[in-house]
Protein backbone atom coordinates (compact mmCIF):
# COMPACT_ATOMS: atom_id res chain seq x y z
CA UNK A 1 0.00 0.00 0.00
CA UNK A 2 1.22 3.50 -0.77
CA UNK A 3 2.46 5.46 2.22
CA UNK A 4 1.22 8.72 0.69
CA UNK A 5 -0.63 10.82 3.25
CA UNK A 6 -4.07 12.03 2.26
CA UNK A 7 -5.73 15.11 3.67
CA UNK A 8 -9.03 13.30 4.29
CA UNK A 9 -9.79 9.60 4.75
CA UNK A 10 -13.36 8.33 4.53
CA UNK A 11 -15.40 5.13 4.44
CA UNK A 12 -18.01 4.70 1.70
CA UNK A 13 -20.90 2.23 1.76
CA UNK A 14 -22.16 1.02 -1.65
CA UNK A 15 -25.82 -0.03 -1.93
CA UNK A 16 -26.55 -2.89 0.48
CA UNK A 17 -28.06 -6.21 -0.62
CA UNK A 18 -30.53 -6.19 2.27
CA UNK A 19 -33.69 -4.16 2.75
CA UNK A 20 -32.03 -1.27 4.61
CA UNK A 21 -28.95 0.89 4.30
CA UNK A 22 -25.96 0.34 6.58
CA UNK A 23 -26.74 3.78 8.01
CA UNK A 24 -30.47 3.12 8.54
CA UNK A 25 -29.99 -0.03 10.61
CA UNK A 26 -31.33 0.42 14.15
CA UNK A 27 -30.56 -3.08 15.46
CA UNK A 28 -27.00 -4.14 16.26
CA UNK A 29 -24.88 -5.22 13.30
CA UNK A 30 -23.35 -8.55 14.27
CA UNK A 31 -21.85 -11.62 12.62
CA UNK A 32 -25.39 -13.01 12.31
CA UNK A 33 -26.77 -10.25 10.10
CA UNK A 34 -23.80 -8.39 8.60
CA UNK A 35 -24.11 -10.22 5.25
CA UNK A 36 -27.22 -8.19 4.39
CA UNK A 37 -25.04 -5.05 4.31
CA UNK A 38 -22.70 -6.51 1.72
CA UNK A 39 -23.03 -5.14 -1.79
CA UNK A 40 -23.30 -6.72 -5.20
CA UNK A 41 -19.79 -6.95 -6.74
CA UNK A 42 -20.96 -4.93 -9.74
CA UNK A 43 -22.15 -2.13 -7.43
CA UNK A 44 -18.82 -2.16 -5.61
CA UNK A 45 -17.00 -1.97 -8.94
CA UNK A 46 -19.18 0.87 -10.25
CA UNK A 47 -18.93 2.79 -6.98
CA UNK A 48 -15.14 2.58 -7.10
CA UNK A 49 -15.13 3.83 -10.69
CA UNK A 50 -17.37 6.78 -9.77
CA UNK A 51 -15.12 7.69 -6.84
CA UNK A 52 -11.97 7.46 -8.94
CA UNK A 53 -13.57 9.73 -11.56
CA UNK A 54 -14.32 12.11 -8.68
CA UNK A 55 -10.58 12.34 -8.05
CA UNK A 56 -10.39 10.06 -5.00
CA UNK A 57 -7.82 7.39 -4.28
CA UNK A 58 -9.41 4.00 -3.55
CA UNK A 59 -7.51 1.88 -1.03
CA UNK A 60 -8.09 -1.54 -2.58
CA UNK A 61 -6.42 -3.47 0.26
CA UNK A 62 -8.63 -1.66 2.79
CA UNK A 63 -11.94 -2.29 0.99
CA UNK A 64 -14.33 -5.23 0.87
CA UNK A 65 -17.91 -6.07 -0.14
CA UNK A 66 -19.32 -3.85 2.62
CA UNK A 67 -17.24 -0.67 2.55
CA UNK A 68 -14.70 1.18 0.43
CA UNK A 69 -11.93 3.29 1.99
CA UNK A 70 -10.94 6.41 0.05
CA UNK A 71 -8.54 9.32 0.40
CA UNK A 72 -8.50 12.77 -1.12
CA UNK A 73 -8.40 16.49 -0.49
CA UNK A 74 -10.98 18.54 1.37
CA UNK A 75 -11.73 20.28 -1.95
CA UNK A 76 -12.57 16.95 -3.60
CA UNK A 77 -14.87 15.98 -0.76
CA UNK A 78 -16.65 19.32 -1.00
CA UNK A 79 -17.07 18.99 -4.75
CA UNK A 80 -18.33 15.37 -4.73
CA UNK A 81 -20.22 15.08 -1.42
CA UNK A 82 -20.90 18.74 -0.66
CA UNK A 83 -18.98 18.23 2.59
CA UNK A 84 -17.91 21.19 4.70
CA UNK A 85 -14.79 20.05 6.51
CA UNK A 86 -12.74 21.72 9.20
CA UNK A 87 -9.37 20.84 10.71
CA UNK A 88 -9.82 19.06 14.05
CA UNK A 89 -7.72 17.26 16.66
CA UNK A 90 -8.28 13.89 18.31
CA UNK A 91 -6.46 12.68 21.41
CA UNK A 92 -4.91 9.32 20.54
CA UNK A 93 -2.85 8.82 23.69
CA UNK A 94 -1.30 10.60 26.67
CA UNK A 95 -0.30 14.13 25.65
CA UNK A 96 -0.51 13.12 21.99
CA UNK A 97 -3.02 14.29 19.39
CA UNK A 98 -3.61 13.62 15.71
CA UNK A 99 -4.95 16.22 13.30
CA UNK A 100 -7.64 15.26 10.82
CA UNK A 101 -10.18 16.94 8.56
CA UNK A 102 -13.71 16.22 9.75
CA UNK A 103 -17.28 17.39 9.49
CA UNK A 104 -18.28 20.37 11.58
CA UNK A 105 -21.58 18.70 12.55
CA UNK A 106 -22.09 16.50 15.58
CA UNK A 107 -20.84 12.96 14.84
CA UNK A 108 -24.39 11.55 14.74
CA UNK A 109 -25.21 13.88 11.83
CA UNK A 110 -21.97 13.41 9.93
CA UNK A 111 -23.31 11.27 7.07
CA UNK A 112 -22.11 12.48 3.66
CA UNK A 113 -24.58 12.13 0.78
CA UNK A 114 -23.50 11.12 -2.73
CA UNK A 115 -24.36 13.28 -5.75
CA UNK A 116 -27.84 12.69 -7.20
CA UNK A 117 -26.55 10.65 -10.13
CA UNK A 118 -24.88 8.20 -7.71
CA UNK A 119 -27.39 8.17 -4.82
CA UNK A 120 -28.81 4.78 -5.92
CA UNK A 121 -25.29 3.35 -6.00
CA UNK A 122 -23.70 4.89 -2.89
CA UNK A 123 -25.65 4.88 0.41
CA UNK A 124 -23.37 7.44 1.99
CA UNK A 125 -19.93 8.06 3.44
CA UNK A 126 -18.42 9.00 6.79
CA UNK A 127 -15.13 10.69 7.59
CA UNK A 128 -12.67 8.47 9.46
CA UNK A 129 -11.82 9.69 12.95
CA UNK A 130 -8.66 8.59 14.82
CA UNK A 131 -9.31 6.21 17.73
CA UNK A 132 -7.88 6.53 21.22
CA UNK A 133 -5.14 4.04 22.07
CA UNK A 134 -5.71 2.90 25.63
CA UNK A 135 -2.27 3.92 26.83
CA UNK A 136 -1.55 5.45 30.26
CA UNK A 137 -3.46 8.63 30.95
CA UNK A 138 -1.86 11.91 31.91
CA UNK A 139 -4.99 12.99 33.79
CA UNK A 140 -4.28 13.44 37.53
CA UNK A 141 -6.03 10.74 39.56
CA UNK A 142 -8.24 11.27 42.57
CA UNK A 143 -6.14 8.91 44.72
CA UNK A 144 -2.79 9.93 46.26
CA UNK A 145 0.46 8.32 45.21
CA UNK A 146 0.51 4.66 46.19
CA UNK A 147 2.17 4.20 49.58
CA UNK A 148 4.38 1.36 48.37
CA UNK A 149 5.34 1.32 44.70
CA UNK A 150 4.30 -2.15 43.64
CA UNK A 151 6.50 -4.65 41.85
CA UNK A 152 6.22 -4.85 38.09
CA UNK A 153 6.25 -7.86 35.75
CA UNK A 154 8.62 -8.45 32.85
CA UNK A 155 7.88 -9.94 29.44
CA UNK A 156 7.84 -12.65 28.43
CA UNK A 157 8.47 -14.71 31.57
CA UNK A 158 6.61 -12.75 34.26
CA UNK A 159 3.38 -12.53 32.27
CA UNK A 160 3.63 -16.15 31.10
CA UNK A 161 3.99 -17.47 34.65
CA UNK A 162 1.10 -15.53 36.20
CA UNK A 163 -1.29 -16.32 33.33
CA UNK A 164 -0.11 -19.97 33.41
CA UNK A 165 0.90 -19.83 29.76
CA UNK A 166 4.29 -21.24 30.74
CA UNK A 167 2.55 -24.45 31.83
CA UNK A 168 1.15 -24.82 28.31
CA UNK A 169 4.54 -24.09 26.75
CA UNK A 170 6.04 -27.01 28.67
CA UNK A 171 3.60 -29.28 26.83
CA UNK A 172 5.07 -28.12 23.52
CA UNK A 173 2.16 -25.78 22.69
CA UNK A 174 3.40 -22.28 21.86
CA UNK A 175 1.00 -20.89 19.25
CA UNK A 176 2.92 -22.39 16.33
CA UNK A 177 1.67 -21.27 12.89
CA UNK A 178 -1.16 -19.15 14.34
CA UNK A 179 -1.26 -15.64 12.88
CA UNK A 180 -2.24 -12.83 15.25
CA UNK A 181 -3.06 -9.48 13.71
CA UNK A 182 -2.55 -6.34 15.81
CA UNK A 183 -4.04 -2.98 14.85
CA UNK A 184 -2.11 -0.24 16.60
CA UNK A 185 0.42 2.60 16.27
CA UNK A 186 2.87 0.49 14.30
CA UNK A 187 5.77 -1.80 15.16
CA UNK A 188 9.46 -1.13 15.66
CA UNK A 189 11.86 -4.09 15.42
CA UNK A 190 13.30 -3.73 18.88
CA UNK A 191 16.16 -6.03 19.91
CA UNK A 192 13.75 -7.64 22.38
CA UNK A 193 11.96 -9.33 19.48
CA UNK A 194 14.92 -10.16 17.26
CA UNK A 195 17.12 -11.59 20.02
CA UNK A 196 14.37 -14.03 21.01
CA UNK A 197 13.56 -15.04 17.45
CA UNK A 198 9.95 -13.96 17.65
CA UNK A 199 8.19 -14.20 14.28
CA UNK A 200 7.28 -10.79 12.91
CA UNK A 201 5.51 -10.50 9.57
CA UNK A 202 5.86 -7.23 7.65
CA UNK A 203 3.94 -4.25 9.02
CA UNK A 204 1.00 -3.28 6.81
CA UNK A 205 -0.37 0.25 6.50
CA UNK A 206 -3.95 1.27 7.04
CA UNK A 207 -5.32 4.17 4.96
CA UNK A 208 -3.52 7.38 5.88
CA UNK A 209 -0.68 5.62 7.76
CA UNK A 210 2.96 5.90 6.67
CA UNK A 211 6.46 4.68 7.55
CA UNK A 212 5.86 1.01 8.44
CA UNK A 213 9.23 0.61 10.20
CA UNK A 214 8.56 3.32 12.82
CA UNK A 215 6.41 3.52 15.94
CA UNK A 216 6.99 6.99 17.36
CA UNK A 217 4.26 6.48 19.96
CA UNK A 218 5.54 3.10 21.19
CA UNK A 219 2.13 1.71 22.09
CA UNK A 220 1.90 -0.96 19.39
CA UNK A 221 5.49 -2.13 19.87
CA UNK A 222 5.27 -2.35 23.65
CA UNK A 223 1.89 -4.03 23.93
CA UNK A 224 2.74 -6.60 21.26
CA UNK A 225 5.29 -8.13 23.66
CA UNK A 226 2.30 -9.40 25.65
CA UNK A 227 1.24 -11.58 22.71
CA UNK A 228 4.60 -13.33 22.57
CA UNK A 229 4.61 -13.76 26.36
CA UNK A 230 1.62 -16.07 25.93
CA UNK A 231 2.25 -17.48 22.43
CA UNK A 232 6.01 -17.24 21.71
CA UNK A 233 5.82 -19.09 18.38
CA UNK A 234 2.84 -17.32 16.86
CA UNK A 235 3.32 -15.04 13.86
CA UNK A 236 2.51 -11.38 14.49
CA UNK A 237 1.02 -9.25 11.72
CA UNK A 238 1.18 -5.58 12.79
CA UNK A 239 -1.14 -3.14 11.01
CA UNK A 240 -0.37 0.55 11.49
CA UNK A 241 -3.86 1.94 11.80
CA UNK A 242 -3.63 5.65 10.99
CA UNK A 243 -7.01 7.31 11.40
CA UNK A 244 -9.15 4.73 9.59
CA UNK A 245 -9.80 1.64 11.76
CA UNK A 246 -12.34 0.25 9.27
CA UNK A 247 -9.77 0.25 6.49
CA UNK A 248 -7.11 -1.15 8.82
CA UNK A 249 -9.35 -4.10 9.78
CA UNK A 250 -9.95 -4.81 6.10
CA UNK A 251 -6.22 -4.57 5.38
CA UNK A 252 -5.62 -7.26 8.00
CA UNK A 253 -8.42 -9.50 6.72
CA UNK A 254 -7.27 -9.14 3.10
CA UNK A 255 -3.64 -9.98 3.91
CA UNK A 256 -1.81 -13.26 3.31
CA UNK A 257 -1.49 -15.13 5.59
CA UNK A 258 -4.84 -14.10 7.02
CA UNK A 259 -4.91 -13.59 10.81
CA UNK A 260 -6.91 -16.06 12.89
CA UNK A 261 -6.94 -13.60 15.80
CA UNK A 262 -7.17 -9.79 15.84
CA UNK A 263 -6.15 -7.84 18.95
CA UNK A 264 -7.18 -4.21 19.37
CA UNK A 265 -6.06 -2.00 22.26
CA UNK A 266 -7.99 1.08 21.18
CA UNK A 267 -11.53 2.38 20.84
CA UNK A 268 -13.92 5.29 21.26
CA UNK A 269 -15.19 6.43 24.67
CA UNK A 270 -18.79 6.81 23.54
CA UNK A 271 -21.02 3.92 24.71
CA UNK A 272 -22.68 6.21 27.25
CA UNK A 273 -26.18 6.29 28.77
CA UNK A 274 -28.67 8.27 26.74
CA UNK A 275 -26.82 7.73 23.45
CA UNK A 276 -27.07 5.41 20.45
CA UNK A 277 -24.37 4.35 18.04
CA UNK A 278 -23.71 7.24 15.63
CA UNK A 279 -23.70 6.86 11.86
CA UNK A 280 -19.99 7.49 11.60
CA UNK A 281 -19.33 4.31 13.62
CA UNK A 282 -21.73 2.06 11.67
CA UNK A 283 -19.02 0.99 9.17
CA UNK A 284 -16.75 0.04 12.09
CA UNK A 285 -19.57 -1.98 13.68
CA UNK A 286 -19.96 -3.81 10.36
CA UNK A 287 -16.20 -4.31 9.97
CA UNK A 288 -15.97 -6.02 13.36
CA UNK A 289 -19.01 -8.18 12.58
CA UNK A 290 -17.52 -9.14 9.20
CA UNK A 291 -14.27 -10.27 10.83
CA UNK A 292 -16.11 -12.51 13.30
CA UNK A 293 -18.40 -13.85 10.54
CA UNK A 294 -15.22 -14.91 8.72
CA UNK A 295 -14.19 -16.97 11.76
CA UNK A 296 -11.61 -14.54 13.15
CA UNK A 297 -11.45 -14.25 16.95
CA UNK A 298 -11.57 -10.52 17.67
CA UNK A 299 -10.35 -9.14 21.03
CA UNK A 300 -10.86 -5.54 22.17
CA UNK A 301 -9.80 -3.64 25.29
CA UNK A 302 -12.75 -2.64 27.45
CA UNK A 303 -10.83 0.57 28.25
CA UNK A 304 -9.08 2.31 31.12
CA UNK A 305 -12.15 3.88 32.69
CA UNK A 306 -13.61 4.38 29.20
CA UNK A 307 -17.03 3.22 28.02
CA UNK A 308 -15.36 1.71 25.03
CA UNK A 309 -16.59 0.75 21.59
CA UNK A 310 -15.88 -1.66 19.89
CA UNK A 311 -14.99 -3.16 23.28
CA UNK A 312 -18.73 -3.39 23.89
CA UNK A 313 -19.61 -5.09 20.58
CA UNK A 314 -21.37 -8.39 21.42
CA UNK A 315 -19.24 -10.46 19.02
CA UNK A 316 -15.84 -9.53 20.48
CA UNK A 317 -13.96 -10.76 23.52
CA UNK A 318 -14.11 -7.68 25.75
CA UNK A 319 -10.98 -7.59 27.92
CA UNK A 320 -10.74 -5.99 31.35
CA UNK A 321 -7.93 -5.82 33.89
CA UNK A 322 -6.80 -7.61 37.04
CA UNK A 323 -3.84 -6.56 39.19
CA UNK A 324 -1.53 -9.11 40.83
CA UNK A 325 -0.08 -8.13 44.20
CA UNK A 326 3.46 -9.46 43.87
CA UNK A 327 5.37 -11.30 45.19
CA UNK A 328 2.27 -13.47 45.75
CA UNK A 329 1.43 -14.58 42.20
CA UNK A 330 -2.03 -15.74 43.32
CA UNK A 331 -3.12 -12.54 45.08
CA UNK A 332 -5.44 -10.85 42.57
CA UNK A 333 -7.76 -7.87 42.65
CA UNK A 334 -9.83 -5.98 40.13
CA UNK A 335 -7.72 -3.21 38.62
CA UNK A 336 -8.64 0.32 39.67
CA UNK A 337 -7.34 1.40 36.25
CA UNK A 338 -9.57 -0.85 34.10
CA UNK A 339 -13.10 -0.39 32.76
CA UNK A 340 -16.30 -2.18 33.69
CA UNK A 341 -19.71 -1.15 32.36
CA UNK A 342 -23.05 -2.19 30.94
CA UNK A 343 -23.38 -1.18 27.30
CA UNK A 344 -26.05 1.35 26.40
CA UNK A 345 -25.82 0.50 22.71
CA UNK A 346 -26.20 -3.26 23.18
CA UNK A 347 -28.76 -3.98 25.94
CA UNK A 348 -27.70 -6.89 28.13
CA UNK A 349 -24.05 -6.61 27.10
CA UNK A 350 -21.73 -6.40 30.13
CA UNK A 351 -18.04 -5.55 29.74
CA UNK A 352 -15.57 -7.13 30.27
CA UNK A 353 -15.96 -10.84 29.44
CA UNK A 354 -12.62 -11.84 30.92
CA UNK A 355 -9.46 -10.10 32.15
CA UNK A 356 -5.74 -10.00 31.54
CA UNK A 357 -3.01 -8.49 33.72
CA UNK A 358 -3.16 -4.75 34.30
CA UNK A 359 -1.64 -2.55 36.99
CA UNK A 360 -3.72 -0.61 39.46
CA UNK A 361 -3.90 3.17 39.39
CA UNK A 362 -1.17 5.13 41.14
CA UNK A 363 -0.25 8.80 41.02
CA UNK A 364 3.18 9.12 39.43
CA UNK A 365 3.09 12.24 37.30
CA UNK A 366 -0.56 11.52 36.59
CA UNK A 367 -2.74 8.44 36.83
CA UNK A 368 -0.83 5.41 35.58
CA UNK A 369 -0.66 1.63 35.95
CA UNK A 370 3.10 0.89 35.77
CA UNK A 371 3.00 -2.90 36.06
CA UNK A 372 4.79 -4.11 32.91
CA UNK A 373 8.27 -3.34 31.58
CA UNK A 374 7.79 -3.19 27.80
CA UNK A 375 10.07 -2.57 24.79
CA UNK A 376 9.50 0.60 22.74
CA UNK A 377 11.28 2.52 20.01
CA UNK A 378 13.95 4.81 21.43
CA UNK A 379 12.60 8.33 22.00
CA UNK A 380 9.03 7.15 21.42
CA UNK A 381 6.37 8.91 23.48
CA UNK A 382 6.16 5.98 25.91
CA UNK A 383 9.95 5.77 26.24
CA UNK A 384 9.87 8.78 28.53
CA UNK A 385 6.82 7.89 30.59
CA UNK A 386 7.08 8.14 34.40
CA UNK A 387 8.25 6.28 36.36
CA UNK A 388 11.49 6.11 34.39
CA UNK A 389 13.05 2.71 33.77
CA UNK A 390 16.63 3.94 33.61
CA UNK A 391 18.57 6.29 31.32
CA UNK A 392 16.58 8.52 29.01
CA UNK A 393 15.80 7.01 25.61
CA UNK A 394 16.68 3.49 26.73
CA UNK A 395 13.93 1.90 24.62
CA UNK A 396 11.85 0.66 27.56
CA UNK A 397 8.68 1.93 29.22
CA UNK A 398 6.75 0.94 32.33
CA UNK A 399 3.04 0.86 31.51
CA UNK A 400 0.08 -1.49 31.12
CA UNK A 401 -3.69 -0.81 31.06
CA UNK A 402 -6.21 -2.99 29.25
CA UNK A 403 -4.02 -2.27 26.23
CA UNK A 404 -1.70 -4.91 27.71
CA UNK A 405 -4.45 -7.26 28.85
CA UNK A 406 -6.04 -7.52 25.39
CA UNK A 407 -2.97 -8.90 23.53
CA UNK A 408 -2.37 -11.31 26.42
CA UNK A 409 -5.81 -12.79 25.76
CA UNK A 410 -5.06 -12.91 22.03
CA UNK A 411 -1.93 -14.90 22.80
CA UNK A 412 -3.90 -17.38 24.91
CA UNK A 413 -6.38 -17.76 22.06
CA UNK A 414 -3.43 -18.60 19.78
CA UNK A 415 -2.53 -21.49 22.12
CA UNK A 416 -6.12 -22.73 21.91
CA UNK A 417 -6.17 -22.47 18.12
CA UNK A 418 -2.94 -24.44 17.82
CA UNK A 419 -4.70 -27.33 19.56
CA UNK A 420 -8.03 -26.88 17.74
CA UNK A 421 -7.90 -24.75 14.54
CA UNK A 422 -11.66 -25.24 14.07
CA UNK A 423 -12.46 -23.26 17.23
CA UNK A 424 -15.07 -20.58 16.45
CA UNK A 425 -14.95 -17.06 17.93
CA UNK A 426 -17.98 -17.86 20.10
CA UNK A 427 -16.41 -21.10 21.38
CA UNK A 428 -13.10 -19.34 22.10
CA UNK A 429 -14.93 -16.76 24.23
CA UNK A 430 -16.95 -19.46 25.98
CA UNK A 431 -13.84 -21.48 26.89
CA UNK A 432 -11.92 -18.44 28.12
CA UNK A 433 -14.79 -17.49 30.39
CA UNK A 434 -15.33 -21.05 31.60
CA UNK A 435 -11.63 -21.49 32.50
CA UNK A 436 -10.97 -18.07 34.12
CA UNK A 437 -9.87 -17.74 37.75
CA UNK A 438 -12.40 -16.02 39.98
CA UNK A 439 -11.37 -12.60 41.35
CA UNK A 440 -13.09 -11.71 44.61
CA UNK A 441 -11.79 -8.29 45.65
CA UNK A 442 -10.86 -4.86 44.34
CA UNK A 443 -12.78 -2.20 42.41
CA UNK A 444 -12.49 -0.94 38.85
CA UNK A 445 -12.00 2.58 37.51
CA UNK A 446 -15.79 2.74 37.13
CA UNK A 447 -16.38 1.80 40.77
CA UNK A 448 -17.60 -1.77 40.34
CA UNK A 449 -16.42 -4.24 43.01
CA UNK A 450 -15.33 -7.82 42.40
CA UNK A 451 -17.17 -10.50 44.36
CA UNK A 452 -17.27 -14.30 44.31
CA UNK A 453 -18.48 -15.59 40.97
CA UNK A 454 -18.99 -13.69 37.69
CA UNK A 455 -19.40 -9.94 38.21
CA UNK A 456 -19.37 -6.67 36.31
CA UNK A 457 -15.91 -5.75 37.61
CA UNK A 458 -13.94 -8.62 36.06
CA UNK A 459 -16.46 -10.64 34.05
CA UNK A 460 -15.54 -14.29 34.55
CA UNK A 461 -12.21 -13.35 36.12
CA UNK A 462 -8.53 -13.57 35.17
CA UNK A 463 -7.75 -15.67 32.10
CA UNK A 464 -6.00 -18.97 32.82
CA UNK A 465 -4.06 -20.21 29.77
CA UNK A 466 -3.61 -23.72 31.13
CA UNK A 467 -7.30 -24.31 31.80
CA UNK A 468 -8.33 -22.68 28.53
CA UNK A 469 -5.98 -25.08 26.76
CA UNK A 470 -7.28 -28.09 28.70
CA UNK A 471 -10.88 -27.13 27.87
CA UNK A 472 -9.90 -26.95 24.21
CA UNK A 473 -8.04 -30.26 24.44
CA UNK A 474 -11.15 -31.79 25.99
CA UNK A 475 -13.15 -30.97 22.87
CA UNK A 476 -10.43 -32.50 20.71
CA UNK A 477 -10.47 -35.64 22.88
CA UNK A 478 -14.25 -35.87 22.53
CA UNK A 479 -13.92 -35.65 18.75
CA UNK A 480 -11.13 -38.25 18.81
CA UNK A 481 -13.03 -40.88 20.80
CA UNK A 482 -16.20 -40.48 18.73
CA UNK A 483 -14.37 -40.50 15.36
CA UNK A 484 -13.89 -43.45 12.98
CA UNK A 485 -10.56 -45.26 13.26
CA UNK A 486 -9.19 -43.64 10.09
CA UNK A 487 -9.88 -40.15 11.45
CA UNK A 488 -8.34 -41.10 14.80
CA UNK A 489 -5.18 -42.24 13.03
CA UNK A 490 -5.06 -38.98 11.07
CA UNK A 491 -5.47 -36.93 14.27
CA UNK A 492 -2.65 -38.79 16.00
CA UNK A 493 -0.28 -38.51 13.02
CA UNK A 494 -0.98 -34.77 12.69
CA UNK A 495 -0.40 -34.15 16.41
CA UNK A 496 -3.99 -33.06 16.98
CA UNK A 497 -4.45 -35.82 19.57
CA UNK A 498 -1.09 -36.54 21.23
CA UNK A 499 -0.47 -39.37 23.62
CA UNK A 500 -1.15 -38.37 27.22
CA UNK A 501 2.05 -38.92 29.17
CA UNK A 502 2.49 -39.38 32.90
CA UNK A 503 4.20 -35.99 32.99
CA UNK A 504 1.04 -34.44 31.54
CA UNK A 505 -1.14 -36.16 34.15
CA UNK A 506 1.20 -35.01 36.94
CA UNK A 507 1.10 -31.45 35.63
CA UNK A 508 -2.69 -31.56 35.43
CA UNK A 509 -2.92 -32.70 39.06
CA UNK A 510 -0.52 -29.92 40.13
CA UNK A 511 -2.64 -27.36 38.26
CA UNK A 512 -5.77 -28.59 40.00
CA UNK A 513 -4.12 -28.33 43.41
CA UNK A 514 -2.91 -24.77 42.77
CA UNK A 515 -6.29 -23.30 41.87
Amino acid sequence: MSDQEYEVIATVSPRSLGPSSLFDQDAAITADNVAQFNSDPSDVRDAKRALIRGGFHVFEEASNDTTISIGGTAKQFKSFFGAKLTRQKAEIGPDETMEFMGTSEEPAAALLQAPKEFEQLIEGAVIARPPTYFAPSAIPPVAPIHANAYQYLTVPDGVAVVLRASRVHRLGVTGKSVVVGMLDTGHYRHAFFTSRGFRLLSTLLGPGASNPSADTNGHGTGESANIFACAPDCRLRPVKTGNDPVGAINVALNSTPKPQVLTNSWGYNLDKPGTSIPNWLKPLEAAVANAVAQGVVVCFSAGNGHLAFPGSHPDVISVGGVHVNLPDENDFEASSYASSFNSTWYPGRACPDVCGLTGKRVNIGGGKAPSLLLPVQQNASLDGIDPQTGPAADGWGLFSGTSAACPQIAGIVALMLEKDPTLTPAKAKEKLKKSARDVKKGSTANGDTAVAGPDLATGSGLADAKWAYLNTMGDVATTFFSAPKEQQMAMVSSGAMPEISQDFVDDLIETLRSR
